[in-house]
Formats: C-alpha cells, structure tokens, sequence
C-alpha cells in the first residue's frame, strides 16, 4: 500500500500536492472575501452616489478589516496559513497533540487539519462534555 509517509515523513510529492491544495483554497477564500468586499463597496456607493468615492472605498476597507470576516471565514484562513507554516516548518502532517501522523486520507479531506482523527474525536467529546 503506498502512503505518503516514508519513515515517518511526508515524501516531497504529497507535501506539494497538500501545500498546492492548501493555496488554492487560501486563493477561494480570499476570492471569495473580495468580491464580498467588492459588493459592499458597491452597496455603499450606489447608497452615497453623492458621496465621496475615496471616502466610500476606505470606509468599505476598513469594515472588511475591522470585522466584515466571518469568523468562520478567519478561523479558516488562520487554519490555512497555520498548515501552509507547518509545512514550511518541515512538520506539517504530524499531530500537534500527540505528534503522530495524521492520516493521509484525513489530510486528503481536510488539509489544513493539525490533529490527527484520535485527538480531534477526543476534543469533540470534551466540547459535547462542557455543553
């Protein structure tokens, strides 16, 4: 069966398809994040067609900074750019829990993923516990 591990490292093939896979979905969400901002500048534009251009475009800059990122939508870009560091790194694949390997196929399904499924499921389980 072949893995993407060899003695415990990710070969170089599978960490390019994972980092390759990791960029395109930073590139969607940022994609993603500027037409959003772009509609709001449209928004605010055709509201304030009197207004000052200038104006309108720093004022729709600054709210896209200042929160119009979900958190889902900043939680996922930080998971990106954490997993795109692990890689960087020399560590990405390894649980940052118990440091074993994560799961090809769990990785495949979810590159920016840092622990493997045993720690996930256990912090899943504490999170049910504390409702």
């Amino acid at each position: 069966m072949c893995t993407a591990y060899e003695e415990g490292l990710m070969n170089k093939s599978a960490l390019k398809k994972f980092e390759k896979k990791l960029i395109e979905k930073k590139n969607e969400l940022l994609s993603m994040i500027e037409k959003e901002t772009l509609d709001d500048l449209e928004d605010q534009e055709s509201e304030n067609v009197i207004g000052d251009i200038v104006d309108t475009a720093n004022s729709a800059f600054e709210s896209m900074l200042s929160g119009s990122l979900s958190e889902n939508e900043q939680k996922k870009l930080r998971e990106i750019n954490e997993a795109l560091k692990r890689i960087e790194e020399g560590v990405y694949g390894k649980c940052v829990v118990c440091g074993k390997n994560i799961e090809e196929k769990r990785l495949t399904a979810i590159p920016e993923a840092k622990k493997c499924i045993e720690c996930k499921m256990l912090e899943e389980k504490r999170k049910i516990r504390m409702l």
